[in-house]
Protein backbone atom coordinates (compact mmCIF):
# COMPACT_ATOMS: atom_id res chain seq x y z
CA UNK A 1 0.00 0.00 0.00
CA UNK A 2 1.48 3.58 -1.44
CA UNK A 3 1.63 5.80 2.02
CA UNK A 4 0.00 9.22 1.61
CA UNK A 5 0.90 12.33 3.14
CA UNK A 6 -1.61 15.25 4.17
CA UNK A 7 -0.78 18.36 5.29
CA UNK A 8 -3.54 20.79 6.21
CA UNK A 9 -3.20 24.62 7.12
CA UNK A 10 -4.53 25.31 10.84
CA UNK A 11 -6.77 28.13 11.07
CA UNK A 12 -10.24 28.14 9.07
CA UNK A 13 -9.20 24.69 7.72
CA UNK A 14 -8.89 22.41 10.58
CA UNK A 15 -9.05 25.05 13.71
CA UNK A 16 -12.27 27.61 13.84
CA UNK A 17 -13.32 29.92 16.25
CA UNK A 18 -15.59 26.69 17.51
CA UNK A 19 -12.38 24.79 18.12
CA UNK A 20 -11.98 21.16 15.97
CA UNK A 21 -14.84 19.45 14.10
CA UNK A 22 -15.02 16.74 15.41
CA UNK A 23 -15.28 14.49 12.28
CA UNK A 24 -12.33 16.01 11.18
CA UNK A 25 -10.44 14.60 14.06
CA UNK A 26 -12.04 11.05 13.74
CA UNK A 27 -11.64 11.12 9.23
CA UNK A 28 -7.43 11.63 10.89
CA UNK A 29 -7.65 8.71 13.20
CA UNK A 30 -8.26 6.33 10.86
CA UNK A 31 -6.09 7.87 7.94
CA UNK A 32 -3.29 7.81 10.70
CA UNK A 33 -4.48 3.85 11.46
CA UNK A 34 -4.14 3.04 7.92
CA UNK A 35 -0.43 4.03 7.57
CA UNK A 36 -0.79 7.31 6.09
CA UNK A 37 1.08 10.37 7.63
CA UNK A 38 -1.03 13.82 8.67
CA UNK A 39 0.69 17.29 9.75
CA UNK A 40 0.27 20.85 10.03
CA UNK A 41 1.44 23.18 7.30
CA UNK A 42 0.85 26.74 9.16
CA UNK A 43 2.14 30.47 9.36
CA UNK A 44 1.52 30.18 13.20
CA UNK A 45 4.26 28.95 15.25
CA UNK A 46 4.83 25.56 17.19
CA UNK A 47 3.32 26.93 20.48
CA UNK A 48 0.32 28.20 18.05
CA UNK A 49 -0.35 25.07 17.31
CA UNK A 50 0.36 22.56 20.22
CA UNK A 51 -1.81 25.09 23.34
CA UNK A 52 -5.06 25.36 21.23
CA UNK A 53 -4.49 21.03 20.36
CA UNK A 54 -4.38 20.48 24.16
CA UNK A 55 -6.51 18.00 25.62
CA UNK A 56 -7.54 17.49 21.71
CA UNK A 57 -7.32 13.92 20.78
CA UNK A 58 -5.20 14.02 17.72
CA UNK A 59 -1.45 13.53 16.52
CA UNK A 60 0.73 15.09 13.75
CA UNK A 61 3.04 13.02 12.31
CA UNK A 62 4.79 16.75 11.51
CA UNK A 63 4.84 20.25 11.83
CA UNK A 64 5.60 23.05 9.00
CA UNK A 65 5.51 25.99 10.94
CA UNK A 66 6.24 29.44 10.71
CA UNK A 67 5.20 29.80 6.90
CA UNK A 68 7.87 26.89 6.00
CA UNK A 69 10.35 28.34 8.47
CA UNK A 70 10.98 25.84 11.00
CA UNK A 71 9.87 21.95 10.22
CA UNK A 72 9.71 19.60 12.61
CA UNK A 73 8.85 15.77 13.61
CA UNK A 74 6.05 14.02 15.52
CA UNK A 75 8.47 14.42 18.52
CA UNK A 76 8.54 18.41 18.00
CA UNK A 77 12.58 17.65 17.10
CA UNK A 78 13.81 20.14 14.65
CA UNK A 79 14.63 18.91 11.02
CA UNK A 80 15.11 22.09 9.35
CA UNK A 81 14.82 25.75 9.84
CA UNK A 82 16.19 28.98 8.48
CA UNK A 83 15.90 32.32 10.02
CA UNK A 84 15.67 36.08 8.81
CA UNK A 85 18.70 38.61 10.37
CA UNK A 86 16.78 40.68 13.30
CA UNK A 87 18.43 43.63 11.78
CA UNK A 88 15.77 43.53 8.37
CA UNK A 89 13.31 42.69 9.87
CA UNK A 90 13.62 46.01 12.68
CA UNK A 91 14.10 47.94 9.29
CA UNK A 92 10.94 46.47 7.90
CA UNK A 93 8.94 47.18 10.83
CA UNK A 94 10.12 50.93 10.01
CA UNK A 95 8.13 50.90 6.61
CA UNK A 96 5.05 49.36 8.49
CA UNK A 97 4.72 50.05 12.31
CA UNK A 98 1.64 48.60 12.86
CA UNK A 99 1.00 45.25 15.15
CA UNK A 100 3.79 42.73 15.23
CA UNK A 101 4.71 39.15 16.40
CA UNK A 102 8.08 38.18 15.91
CA UNK A 103 8.76 34.40 16.09
CA UNK A 104 11.61 32.35 18.04
CA UNK A 105 11.50 29.36 17.99
CA UNK A 106 8.07 28.50 19.35
CA UNK A 107 7.98 31.51 20.94
CA UNK A 108 5.84 34.56 19.29
CA UNK A 109 6.25 37.72 20.82
CA UNK A 110 3.79 40.59 20.14
CA UNK A 111 4.07 44.22 20.32
CA UNK A 112 1.29 46.47 19.13
CA UNK A 113 1.09 49.94 17.98
CA UNK A 114 -2.48 50.85 17.72
CA UNK A 115 -5.06 52.32 19.93
CA UNK A 116 -5.91 51.20 22.36
CA UNK A 117 -9.35 50.27 21.73
CA UNK A 118 -7.48 47.99 19.00
CA UNK A 119 -4.91 47.00 20.48
CA UNK A 120 -7.27 45.02 23.52
CA UNK A 121 -9.17 44.15 20.70
CA UNK A 122 -6.12 42.46 18.72
CA UNK A 123 -4.80 41.01 21.77
CA UNK A 124 -8.32 39.06 22.72
CA UNK A 125 -8.23 37.75 18.89
CA UNK A 126 -5.06 36.88 19.07
CA UNK A 127 -5.00 34.66 22.05
CA UNK A 128 -8.21 33.31 21.42
CA UNK A 129 -6.22 32.15 18.31
CA UNK A 130 -3.50 30.80 19.44
CA UNK A 131 -4.79 29.65 22.67
CA UNK A 132 -2.63 31.47 24.59
CA UNK A 133 -3.64 32.54 28.54
CA UNK A 134 -3.88 35.45 29.25
CA UNK A 135 -0.90 35.68 32.36
CA UNK A 136 1.54 34.33 29.85
CA UNK A 137 1.65 36.42 26.63
CA UNK A 138 4.67 37.11 25.68
CA UNK A 139 3.63 40.93 24.98
CA UNK A 140 6.88 43.74 24.38
CA UNK A 141 6.38 46.83 23.89
CA UNK A 142 9.32 48.12 21.36
CA UNK A 143 11.77 45.68 19.12
CA UNK A 144 14.17 46.57 21.34
CA UNK A 145 13.11 43.74 23.82
CA UNK A 146 14.46 41.04 21.36
CA UNK A 147 18.02 40.52 22.00
CA UNK A 148 18.82 38.06 19.06
CA UNK A 149 20.56 38.34 15.83
CA UNK A 150 18.21 36.27 13.63
CA UNK A 151 14.68 35.11 14.12
CA UNK A 152 12.47 32.45 12.63
CA UNK A 153 9.95 34.76 11.35
CA UNK A 154 7.58 37.34 11.64
CA UNK A 155 3.64 38.74 10.79
CA UNK A 156 2.34 42.10 10.67
CA UNK A 157 -1.51 42.45 11.76
CA UNK A 158 -3.96 44.48 10.07
CA UNK A 159 -7.50 45.50 11.09
CA UNK A 160 -10.16 44.26 9.49
CA UNK A 161 -11.09 45.52 6.13
CA UNK A 162 -7.31 45.93 5.55
CA UNK A 163 -6.80 43.05 3.13
CA UNK A 164 -5.88 45.09 0.26
CA UNK A 165 -3.04 46.55 2.51
CA UNK A 166 -2.15 43.65 3.79
CA UNK A 167 -1.40 42.55 0.31
CA UNK A 168 0.75 45.88 -0.45
CA UNK A 169 2.76 44.95 2.27
CA UNK A 170 3.33 41.90 1.37
CA UNK A 171 4.17 42.70 -2.25
CA UNK A 172 6.37 45.51 -1.01
CA UNK A 173 8.65 43.13 1.32
CA UNK A 174 8.98 40.99 -1.67
CA UNK A 175 10.24 43.35 -4.15
CA UNK A 176 12.54 45.42 -2.09
CA UNK A 177 13.75 42.60 0.77
CA UNK A 178 13.58 38.96 -1.08
CA UNK A 179 16.96 38.60 -0.85
CA UNK A 180 16.34 38.04 2.84
CA UNK A 181 12.89 36.71 2.91
CA UNK A 182 9.36 36.46 1.60
CA UNK A 183 6.04 37.75 2.58
CA UNK A 184 2.28 35.66 2.03
CA UNK A 185 -0.95 37.20 3.07
CA UNK A 186 -3.64 35.45 4.79
CA UNK A 187 -6.45 38.03 5.11
CA UNK A 188 -5.19 41.07 6.98
CA UNK A 189 -2.64 39.38 8.09
CA UNK A 190 1.29 39.12 6.33
CA UNK A 191 3.30 36.28 7.48
CA UNK A 192 6.92 36.64 6.75
CA UNK A 193 9.62 34.01 6.74
CA UNK A 194 13.09 33.50 5.32
CA UNK A 195 14.29 33.39 1.88
CA UNK A 196 13.64 30.17 0.17
CA UNK A 197 10.88 29.08 2.57
CA UNK A 198 7.41 28.22 1.85
CA UNK A 199 4.38 26.32 3.15
CA UNK A 200 5.41 25.09 -0.75
CA UNK A 201 9.23 24.51 0.34
CA UNK A 202 7.63 22.79 3.04
CA UNK A 203 5.51 20.11 1.86
CA UNK A 204 8.41 19.19 -0.83
CA UNK A 205 10.99 18.95 1.99
CA UNK A 206 7.88 16.45 3.98
CA UNK A 207 7.34 14.40 0.64
CA UNK A 208 11.29 13.61 0.45
CA UNK A 209 11.44 13.11 4.72
CA UNK A 210 8.87 10.29 4.29
CA UNK A 211 9.31 8.77 0.90
CA UNK A 212 6.03 9.36 -0.28
CA UNK A 213 4.96 9.18 -3.46
CA UNK A 214 1.19 10.97 -3.07
CA UNK A 215 1.14 14.07 -0.51
CA UNK A 216 -1.83 16.43 -0.49
CA UNK A 217 -2.61 19.69 0.67
CA UNK A 218 -5.30 21.53 2.09
CA UNK A 219 -6.33 25.26 2.80
CA UNK A 220 -8.68 28.43 2.73
CA UNK A 221 -6.30 31.63 1.78
CA UNK A 222 -3.67 32.84 -0.34
CA UNK A 223 -0.79 32.17 1.72
CA UNK A 224 -1.61 28.28 1.07
CA UNK A 225 -1.21 28.70 -2.74
CA UNK A 226 2.30 27.47 -2.85
CA UNK A 227 1.66 24.53 -0.96
CA UNK A 228 -1.75 23.95 -3.56
CA UNK A 229 0.81 24.25 -5.68
CA UNK A 230 3.26 21.94 -4.85
CA UNK A 231 0.79 18.83 -3.74
CA UNK A 232 -0.43 16.20 -6.03
CA UNK A 233 -3.82 16.53 -4.85
CA UNK A 234 -4.82 20.21 -3.58
CA UNK A 235 -8.08 20.92 -1.52
CA UNK A 236 -9.93 24.16 -0.91
CA UNK A 237 -13.08 25.31 0.55
CA UNK A 238 -15.95 27.15 -0.94
CA UNK A 239 -15.48 30.65 0.97
CA UNK A 240 -11.72 30.62 0.07
CA UNK A 241 -10.56 33.55 -2.45
CA UNK A 242 -11.61 32.73 -5.86
CA UNK A 243 -8.01 32.53 -7.27
CA UNK A 244 -7.15 29.65 -4.43
CA UNK A 245 -10.41 28.00 -5.46
CA UNK A 246 -9.27 28.02 -9.00
CA UNK A 247 -5.87 27.17 -8.49
CA UNK A 248 -7.12 24.12 -6.47
CA UNK A 249 -7.50 20.37 -8.02
CA UNK A 250 -10.68 19.90 -5.39
CA UNK A 251 -13.39 22.54 -3.44
CA UNK A 252 -14.80 20.53 -0.37
CA UNK A 253 -17.02 21.40 2.27
CA UNK A 254 -14.80 20.11 5.26
CA UNK A 255 -11.14 18.61 5.80
CA UNK A 256 -12.84 14.85 6.44
CA UNK A 257 -14.00 14.87 2.80
CA UNK A 258 -10.27 15.39 1.51
CA UNK A 259 -9.09 12.56 3.88
CA UNK A 260 -12.14 10.64 2.13
CA UNK A 261 -10.71 11.69 -1.47
CA UNK A 262 -7.25 10.34 -0.46
CA UNK A 263 -7.99 7.19 1.19
CA UNK A 264 -10.28 5.60 -2.05
CA UNK A 265 -7.46 7.29 -4.70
Amino acid sequence: MTMKILASDFDGTLFFHTGFKEKDLLAIKDFQRQGHKFGICTGRSLDGVLIPSDNVDIHYDFYIVNSGGMILDENQNVIFESKIPFSIIKEIYEKFPIAVSVVDGNMMYLMFNWKKRYQVRLRRLLQKLQGIPNETSPFIKDLSSLTKDSYNGFSFHFPNGKEQEARECANYINKHYGAYCHAFTNKVHVDICAKGCSKGAGVKFIEEYFQSDVIGGIGDSWNDLPMINNVDESFTFPYAPDDVQEQSDHIVKHLDEAISYLISE
